[in-house]
């Protein structure tokens, strides 16, 4: 994914919103916080791939790529089980046939992002629209 990084390893949170911003700057085609990742068929989207044609990428899915997560998505019924946390804070394993990976450990695109971007919980802003996770992405980045 050359050129659509803000810094080659995004590492505070204001990097990672940067990073993401013009990633999506980059491929606006891609945005879409319909979808955690979609991909176009079953595959592996490591950092360093532009996501193909057809892919969709939420705020939380593309802050997973640019800070070094492969994307998973696995055939139609199938799944892995990731570790998590419920609501509650207590650590708890779910089955995601779409997730993130990185060192043999899968995660979920919503807990990686939710981490690299330094959100609680009840402050992240995945089932925003676009409009509004942009603001808050800019508002991180403070751009």
């Amino acid at each position: 994914m050359t050129g659509t990084k803000a810094t080659p390893n995004p590492e505070t949170p204001a990097e990672v919103a940067s990073a993401v911003l013009d990633a999506i700057e980059a491929q606006p085609d891609v945005f879409d916080m319909d979808h955690w990742a979609w991909l176009p068929e079953p595959t592996r989207l490591a950092p360093e791939e532009a996501p193909a044609c057809g892919s969709q990428l939420c705020a939380a899915g593309w802050t997973a790529h640019v800070t070094g997560w492969t994307l998973v998505s696995l055939p139609e019924g199938e799944h892995t089980w990731v570790t998590t946390r419920d609501h509650d804070g207590n650590q708890c394993d779910r089955p995601a046939g779409l997730y993130a990976e990185r060192d043999g450990e899968p995660r979920l695109i919503c807990d990686v992002a939710a981490q690299a971007l330094g959100l609680k919980r009840h402050e992240t802003f995945w089932y925003a629209d676009e409009p509004t996770a942009l603001k808050r992405l800019r508002e991180i980045a403070g751009r």
